[in-house]
């Protein structure tokens, strides 16, 4: 009853709870997985994951190095994640989509901007040198990705000072 009331009260519809295991009638959200999860373990249940989701984080913590560390390396991200997960491009992306409702490459430009938000905090390099070390093909580029994504430009976002955890991305 208790994991029956945590899945209704998360907005979980169809929820079926038997022997240690819920059966959900349409996978929720990455988002909502994880408050399920959290809510478990408060009132002392320890779930577990299934394949889906640790490949779902491999992927995550694959693209968030591909963003900050191969972008010089001339790499596609299709490449260096089937070599990272070990899963093909194209069933890592469908999984990803499935679960994160977003593309990987929605993923990675999220991860991208955040990677320019931190620099620009810094204060230590050129917007030129944040638009090369980050992968942006110039400045222009940089501006409009950046003002499309945060809905402000760089320089109101400096004047602001504003970041989200890296969670919250």
């Amino acid at each position: 009853m208790t994991v029956e009331d945590i899945c209704r009260d998360l907005g979980i519809a169809g929820a079926r709870v038997a022997l240690g295991a819920v059966t959900f009638a349409a996978r929720p959200d990455a988002h909502t997985l994880g408050q399920l999860s959290e809510r478990l373990r408060a009132v002392g249940f320890e779930p577990l994951q299934s394949h889906e989701l640790v490949v779902l984080e491999k992927i995550k913590a694959a693209v968030r190095c591909y963003a900050r560390h191969d972008i010089a390396g001339g790499v596609k991200l299709s490449a260096y994640l089937a070599d990272a997960v070990g899963l093909d491009f194209r069933y890592a992306s469908r999984l990803f989509s499935s679960l994160e409702s977003r593309t990987i490459q929605s993923y990675l430009m999220s991860q991208r901007i955040e990677y320019v938000k931190e620099l620009l905090y810094d204060r230590e390099l050129t917007l030129a040198e944040i638009a090369d070390r980050v992968g942006f093909s110039s400045v222009a580029h940089l501006s409009r990705a950046f003002k499309k994504s945060q809905g402000v430009t760089i320089s109101e976002f400096r004047d602001a000072g504003a970041r989200l955890g890296i969670d919250e991305v």
